[in-house]
């Protein structure tokens, strides 16, 4: 069966110059053409393209290029592969969300930003208190998504009870599927005198990232699709006695 671009456009809901990006971008074999110089998308295309759009909106152009290479060299394996490290990504965020709300709870905010007798940690205690690296800090800090003075003496960083809360702010809203330039307006409008905002937000996140995987899954379900339509026996490689 044979397909015009404008069927396959219309039913992803998108342009026929995106399919012929993604052709540009070789994310699928080069389709045949009439003599007449027309695409002959075909079944197989259609899979294609499916597996394409669902993947580049869920994990971008750069993971979905990788995925599409393995699948046409035939290395199903490792395309596979490729999905499971995106999702074993968005389980780090979303571990890192669940801990932050678990922070916020009222004994485990006073704890976390309880100060020495100075007023301040220094970087690593910072990054120790909070389970945050101090490359990440330090990252953070040259982005300005917060300014933390220096003690005039040591020239150490001073984090005091403001930029632990900002810290744990940061962190959790980076996890989350935000931008840097959202997460410096959301910064803009903070207030650390209660966790409360940060809650809202720290639920918010946990929805977003329910929602991505939501997409991931998506795609997956099509990934597979066009893999089985590729090669129909490879998910039949074992017996059923090596799963029971």
């Amino acid at each position: 069966m044979l397909f015009k671009p404008i069927e396959i456009a219309r039913e992803l809901n998108i342009s026929t110059s995106l399919l012929r990006h993604y052709e540009k971008k070789l994310l699928l074999p080069l389709p045949k053409r009439s003599n007449s110089g027309y695409r002959l998308y075909t079944e197989e295309s259609l899979h294609y393209f499916r597996a394409i759009r669902t993947t580049t909106i869920t994990y971008g152009y750069h993971v979905t290029q990788k995925i599409m290479t393995a699948i046409q060299a035939g290395n199903y394996s490792a395309a596979f592969w490729l999905l499971n490290d995106e999702q074993v990504k968005l389980h780090q965020r979303k571990k890192i969300s669940d801990q932050t709300l678990a922070l916020l709870h009222e004994e485990e905010w006073q704890d976390i930003t309880q100060m020495p007798k100075r007023g301040w940690l220094t970087i690593g205690e910072t990054a120790e208190r909070l389970a945050i690296t101090e490359t990440a800090i330090r990252h953070w800090t040259k982005e300005q998504l917060l300014e933390v003075p220096r003690d005039p003496e040591s020239n150490y960083r001073m984090f005091d009870e403001h930029a632990i809360q900002q810290l744990l702010f940061i962190r959790m809203i980076r996890a989350s599927t935000w931008s840097l330039d959202e997460v410096r307006e959301i910064l803009a409008q903070f207030h650390a005198d209660s966790p409360k905002r940060m809650i809202e937000l720290a639920e918010q996140s946990l929805r977003s990232l329910n929602e991505l995987l939501k997409r991931q899954m998506i795609s997956t379900k099509y990934i597979y699709a066009l893999i089985q339509f590729l090669e129909p026996n490879f998910f039949e490689d074992f017996p059923d006695s090596d799963f029971y």
